[in-house]
């Protein structure tokens, strides 16, 4: 038998052919057995950070009742995470939301495992389906998308107005402006109202504020409500949980140089200064505001804040705001006539009293301060409610008539000190006063003074020939 073959070069590459497949196989079996899956760390608690931390649909209610918006979601971390849960909250806790959400590619309003790679971002589309022209549909529908990791949670509010309303965005108002009833206004990131111009703001009109937002006023401001159709100025936010929750927005701020102001039939709430008068140096003998009519509520600062200003309030009503209800600094000229400014009963604890008022010097310069008070109330939980800070060189002159004051410093008036007002239901913010008031017909007839404006009280009833002290006349 030969067991040696003559060298053939065919069978050379056969064999080479055959080791190359051969080798090719290991590398491949190799390859799988040695590739490790790609690791996502679930229950990571790692904060997640979001680009945003509100998606708002303003644009909802200028055309169709559906729109969608996205954000990222993003994983800064060195490591691959599992979201553990992307959900609605208002969806998984009543079960129904006006929002559905679609979490990278998913359709879905709740995941769990959601994976997320390191120093990688994810897409979340948030799409909301409202009828704009529905009444009955709250104002603001609000919902938010809940992102945990671990014990870590980050929250995205949902934010769409659910009726119609003209809206305005850091804008300088045309010169003369005028807001109406037609369509609430919607004010984010504040407006201005130009030297030289007027803002007008018809009856029954329906202001909101964004959060932080403004009413500048450089020009002339015009409110002219009514007392059965009242202008409201608050915060957008509506629902239980933000509706009264003061500091909402910032307020109305009448700037230095601004004159001729007139505001009627205001209710304003919920915001940090209620309305601020600047007038740093007056230099004339005009008004800067005349008031009537008004209700300055629940302002987490001031309701009614002024720099060396010149104002006329009659018949209004300023309560529970977190420092004070009044400030007049740097001296100014200011005359109350049938006003109640009032804090009982509120969430706010106070170090300040109700009514301030400081002759303070600005820039070494004296600063006249005058208060008039006439058939006014000045009542709170604190035993000295009206303060006078007299530290400047001005004079500070004061004629109170026929007022109750919450004061253990006596002042001329007729029922100072503790002679409690009896408001008729002060929780509920029912500031009328009670049965056997000592405000009961303790006034002086203003009525065919002032032009006429103290004929009525703040909610348009006849006042008596021996009026009620205060705002509010109490009719037996």
């Amino acid at each position: 038998m030969n067991f040696f073959r003559p060298f053939s070069p065919q069978c050379q590459l056969n064999s080479f052919s055959s080791f190359l497949i051969g080798l090719l196989v290991m590398y491949v079996f190799l390859g799988i057995g040695g590739c490790r899956p790609e690791r996502f760390v679930a229950n990571a608690g790692l904060e997640i950070r979001s680009e945003t931390d509100t998606v708002l649909f303003d644009t909802l209610l200028v055309g169709a009742g559906s729109i969608t918006k996205r954000f990222k979601v993003y994983n800064d971390e060195g490591r691959n995470i599992l979201i553990d849960e992307v959900y609605l909250a208002g969806r998984k806790l009543s079960g129904s939301s006006a929002y559905r959400l679609n979490i990278n590619g998913n359709p879905a309003n709740a995941l769990t495992g959601v994976e997320l790679r390191a120093r990688d971002s994810i897409y979340v589309f948030v799409e909301v389906t409202i009828d704009p022209n529905q009444q009955s549909t709250p104002f603001l529908v609000t919902d938010s998308i809940v992102f945990r990791s671990g014990d870590r949670t980050r929250t995205v509010q949902l934010v769409a107005y659910g009726q119609n309303a003209v809206f305005y965005n850091e804008e300088v108002l045309d010169c003369q402006t005028v807001w109406d009833n037609t369509l609430p206004i919607v004010v984010y990131n504040s407006v201005l109202v130009d030297s030289g111009c007027t803002l007008t703001i018809r009856e029954g009109t329906r202001v909101y504020f964004n959060k932080n937002s403004t009413l500048y006023v450089l020009g002339t401001l015009r409110v002219e409500g009514t007392a059965a159709n009242p202008v409201q100025m608050r915060g957008d936010r509506l629902d239980p949980l933000y509706r009264d929750l003061a500091g909402g927005w910032n307020g109305i701020h009448l700037r230095r140089g601004s004159t001729g102001h007139r505001i009627e039939n205001l209710d304003l709430r919920n915001g940090t200064i209620g309305i601020r008068v600047d007038s740093l140096p007056a230099n004339n003998d005009s008004v800067n505001l005349i008031i009537d009519k008004t209700r300055i509520h629940n302002c987490a600062v001031v309701g009614l804040l002024a720099y060396t200003a010149r104002i006329d309030a009659y018949n209004t009503l300023v309560s529970n705001c977190g420092l004070y209800n009044f400030l007049g600094d740097y001296g100014g000229r200011y005359r109350f006539r049938h006003c109640t400014f009032v804090h009982l009963n509120s969430g706010f604890q106070r170090g300040y009293p109700v009514f301030g008022l400081s002759n303070r010097d600005y820039n070494q310069t004296a600063s006249p301060t005058y208060l008039e008070l006439e058939n006014s109330l000045v009542w709170g939980g604190r035993s000295n409610e009206l303060v006078f800070d007299s530290s400047g060189s001005g004079p500070i002159e004061t004629n109170l008539r026929h007022c109750i004051i919450q004061s253990e410093t006596p002042r001329p008036g007729v029922q100072l000190g503790y002679a409690n007002p009896k408001f008729k239901n002060p929780s509920e913010n029912d500031f009328r006063i009670d049965t056997l008031s000592p405000a009961f017909q303790r006034g002086i007839d203003l009525r065919g003074l002032y032009g006429g404006r103290l004929e009525t009280d703040l909610v348009d009833r006849q006042r008596a020939l021996t009026p009620t002290l205060g705002a509010l006349e109490r009719i037996e």
